[in-house]
């Protein structure tokens, strides 16, 4: 017996794309996440971007998932974050 399709393919390395905010005074910026991309199988990489940076300037960077995040643990589970709002529209 074979196996499915999506065994038997690598997975593909996620990456996030961010543009880095100066700060007045300070010497760190901010890093604003502002799209995803993934590597291809010529290890070139597709990106989408949800916003243009202003600065004209982007950092790509591997990802991977943080173990401390409940919901990311598992990438098959494709539920939303936890929410802090009531069904009244309230913080709870």
């Amino acid at each position: 017996m074979e196996p499915p399709i999506e065994e038997s393919r690598p997975k593909r390395k996620i990456h996030k794309i961010y543009t880095v905010i100066e700060k007045p005074n300070s010497p760190r910026g901010i890093w604003l996440e502002i799209g995803v991309a993934s590597e291809n199988r010529d290890g070139s990489l597709s990106g989408k971007l949800d916003c243009l940076p202003v600065n004209g300037s982007i950092q790509i960077r591997p990802w991977e998932p943080r173990k401390n995040d409940s919901y990311r643990r598992n990438s098959d589970n494709h539920q939303a974050p936890p929410s802090q709002w009531s069904q009244g529209g309230e913080p709870r």
